[in-house]
């Protein structure tokens, strides 16, 4: 009579509550059902047969509840750490990811430097704002446009001199036409495209090595998700024939060919007009070239102030940047002899000092650029080595220069030979551009 208690009823024999149908619990041996509520844990109902049964909403365990969710103390289902049912869920830096429920960090955003990626100019710094940063630090503004495989057409790429290994590509055979170009404030590469028809400047978008098969490949067609800035004052078959960017702003005025000398705004306005412009400070003031190759300044109105004390003209200028007082002009005022001269807004001039010789295994070269502490940068080659290029950078403290960039550093098998796992920036037919 037991067994068949046991096994035909509602009602049985029982050690604990796993040996009872669901709904019935084990109370002296006895599996029993509930005569109403109080009969039942505090998240559960008694049902018309007797069971307890989960009410609306309420859980027992982790089963009851969906992959994002737990159950809480309450015995009702709520998500779980790390999960979200929307945005509103996650930080402001975090979307919440549909799929997994999970919040995932929104593009360019992080929590460490880990987050960013390697595809910057310069190393990935995370901020305060969450948001991933690659700006130049102590001068290093100087880059090379360079290339991934030396003597072919298509494979250029960008690089600091100071760290060629971190590089950015996607040009074309005839993007950079010429060394009109600057990295501006923001660390974006503004550009005269070569291949244009008609030219404009662009800005620089990188791009990914593509995949196919196990095989990355240079990316083709790079430039054409470079964003192509307007220029309403040049004809529709006219090109930019040249243009300049504002230091501190990044703003950008260009000329037209046929009239070269006469810069526009992007916005629309004249900056400047008659004057070959060499550079343009963040007050405004720019750098210029006068009459007969003298050097001048030009005020916001356009006033131009004859600079007085130079050793020379834009003939014996090597480069120029702008200054927050004004600007920077390396110059050769004799043959062999390079200086760093500073000139203010109101065109006085006055000697910063004097390079310094080159190494002693290195070709010596008169031009160069600058970077923003005055630093002189040059593309050169090893004396004792054979089609070996390097970059030299000399102070103008008279201190001798340093190779800062040598090929032969380059780490092994690299670039294409490497799955582009490994890149290196090489000098072949290369530039040098900087800041404003």
């Amino acid at each position: 009579m037991l067994f068949l208690a046991c096994t035909s009823t509602s009602e049985g024999l029982c050690d604990d509550d796993s040996g009872c149908l669901p709904g019935l619990r084990c109370e002296e041996g006895v599996c029993i059902g509930c005569a109403d509520n109080d009969g039942c844990q505090a998240w559960e109902d008694c049902t018309a047969d007797r069971r307890c049964e989960l009410r609306a909403g309420m859980c027992a365990t982790q089963k009851q509840c969906k992959a994002w969710e737990e159950c809480g103390a309450g015995h009702t289902c709520q998500l779980a750490a790390g999960s979200c049912q929307s945005a509103a869920n996650c930080k402001d830096y975090e979307d919440c990811d549909g799929a997994t429920r999970k919040c995932v960090l929104q593009a360019s955003r992080c929590t460490t430097s880990d987050d960013c990626g390697d595809g910057e100019l310069w190393t990935p710094t995370c901020g305060q704002d969450n948001r991933c940063g690659s700006t130049s630090v102590g001068g290093n503004d100087v880059l090379l446009w360079g290339t991934l495989d030396e003597g072919f057409c298509g494979a250029d790429a960008i690089s600091s001199v100071m760290t060629p290994t971190r590089v950015q590509a996607g040009f074309g055979c005839y993007t950079h036409g010429d060394s009109n170009a600057f990295v501006s404030p923001s660390g974006r590469v503004y550009y005269r495209e070569g291949d244009g028809n008609p030219a404009r400047v662009k800005i620089f978008v990188p791009d990914t090595f593509p995949l196919k098969d196990k095989t990355r490949s240079y990316p083709s067609d790079g430039p054409k998700n470079d964003t192509r800035l307007p220029a309403p004052e040049c004809g529709a078959t006219q090109d930019v024939w040249n243009f300049i960017m504002q230091a501190g702003t990044g703003a950008i005025a260009y000329s037209c060919s046929g009239d070269g000398l006469t810069y526009h705004r992007l916005e629309g306005g004249v900056v400047a007009t008659g004057h070959q412009v060499l550079s343009w400070n963040a007050s405004g003031h720019m750098l210029a070239v006068g009459s007969g190759y003298d050097l001048i300044v030009l005020t916001p109105d356009q006033t131009a102030i004859r600079i007085t004390g130079l050793p020379g003209n834009q003939l014996d200028t090597i480069d120029t940047r702008a200054h927050p007082t004004g600007f920077l002009l390396a110059m050769r005022p004799t043959s062999g002899v390079q200086e760093l001269w500073h000139v203010d807004n109101a065109g006085v001039s006055e000697r910063v000092g004097t390079y310094g010789a080159h190494p002693e295994n290195v070709s010596q070269n008169g031009g160069g650029v600058l970077d923003a502490a005055g630093n002189l940068y040059a593309r050169s080659s090893l004396t004792d080595e054979l089609f070996v290029d390097v970059i030299v950078r000399r102070p103008a403290d008279g201190s001798p220069g340093t190779i800062v960039y040598n090929e032969n550093s380059a780490p092994g098998t690299v670039n294409a030979a490497a799955n582009f796992e490994r890149r290196f920036n090489f000098m072949h037919g290369s530039t040098l551009f900087t800041g404003p």
